[in-house]
């Protein structure tokens, strides 16, 4: 009897051992398919620098951004330029954009683009657009708008729709490239100098 009772015994402890091997293989599993999920991909860039605006549609970026805020001496009129550039392995593009100091709204646009041309060298295009040259340019839109509420530095947006090309449209190797949309553009954190503001100050 005695043995009877210590057999069962003895097949309880196997039949529980297997049991918490089996447990321990699971968990086993369970951890190294987590450790060896795939990784989530990190965002793509997609142009070098900062990411500004769209223009016609591809996406334009700066590596070096500045402002200036000055009022003109005779007529009074306060003027905050932003100016983005981005360099590029020959040479340069840049926008510029040009907003009323006072009412903060935007009041010009201009751009310096590097195009394709006919003979399979390179271009500058030059774009410009203010609300005095629409007779030119009838079907051209302008809108935006300033924040200089930190003293250092600018944020803002911009749009300019239907901008042509300022001369030399003949020499295009795409005849699209003579008009350009500025779309999204948005920007912070760029660093300005008000000159009124610093010659106070020297006045002092």
């Amino acid at each position: 009897m005695s043995r009877f009772i210590i057999l069962l015994c003895f097949l309880s402890f196997a039949a529980c051992s297997g049991d918490s091997e089996d447990t321990a293989e699971r968990v086993e599993e369970t951890t190294l398919a987590t450790e060896t999920a795939a990784p989530v991909p990190a965002p793509q860039s997609t142009n070098q620098g900062t990411k500004l605006c769209e223009i016609n549609g591809v996406t334009w970026a700066y590596t070096k951004a500045s402002g200036i805020v000055s009022r003109h001496k005779k007529t009074g009129k306060r003027t905050a330029i932003i100016t983005f550039k981005k360099k590029l392995e020959k040479g340069s593009e840049t926008i510029q954009l040009y907003y009323d100091g006072d009412n903060f709204e935007l009041e010009r646009v201009s751009a310096q683009l590097k195009l394709a041309k006919k003979d399979g060298g390179r271009m500058t295009g030059f774009f410009n657009f203010e609300p005095t040259s629409r007779a030119k340019q009838p079907d051209a839109q302008l809108s935006g708008a300033l924040d200089l509420s930190d003293p250092s530095a600018a944020a803002g947006t911009a749009e300019a729709t239907t901008v042509n090309i300022s001369y030399e449209k003949n020499l295009l190797a795409n005849p699209e490239d003579a008009v350009i949309n500025i779309t999204g553009l948005s920007f912070s954190g760029v660093g300005y100098s008000d000159l009124n503001a610093v010659k106070k100050q020297l006045n002092m």
